[in-house]
């Protein structure tokens, strides 16, 4: 099924990222430019641009991938297939990849803003989509 690639790719997105915020914490901490308490209580202020950054990342992932895998499985179950779907779920995947890239890498607030706006306007198009077709009962061919 076409649905499991999406999924496939926004849970290495995330497990990718929490890997990464993970190793550069401890990398932080071994090399004593943070404490017990700053990782605890999660003081990003104490973090490196890079380190804050990539936990800031790792955190945005769950809100809207989880509620999209969500969508994607509800899709899965109801047989509910069609070229749109598929367009806006690669849209979506693109776009989250791209914000994710944007955050960590590049820093440019104008092109992760864009690419966050891309990944919302997906999100919220796929699922009023969604809620439309199940009130309505018109599914695409």
């Amino acid at each position: 099924m076409w649905v499991h690639y999406p999924i496939m790719f926004l849970i290495f997105l995330m497990c990718f990222l929490w890997l990464l915020t993970t190793g550069l914490r401890i990398c932080a901490f071994k090399s004593k430019r943070v404490s017990v308490y700053d990782i605890q209580f999660v003081a990003k202020s104490n973090f490196e641009q890079t380190t804050a950054l990539a936990g800031n990342s790792y955190d945005n992932q769950f809100q809207q991938s989880t509620l999209f895998i969500v969508l994607l499985c509800l899709l899965d179950q109801q047989n509910i297939e069609g070229h749109f779907w598929f367009v806006v779920s690669t849209f979506f995947v693109v776009a989250r990849y791209w914000h994710c890239f944007e955050h960590i890498v590049c820093r440019n607030l104008l092109m992760r803003t864009i690419a966050f706006a891309l990944a919302s306007s997906c999100f919220f198009i796929a699922w009023f989509a969604y809620l439309y077709v199940n009130i309505t009962g018109i599914v695409s061919p």
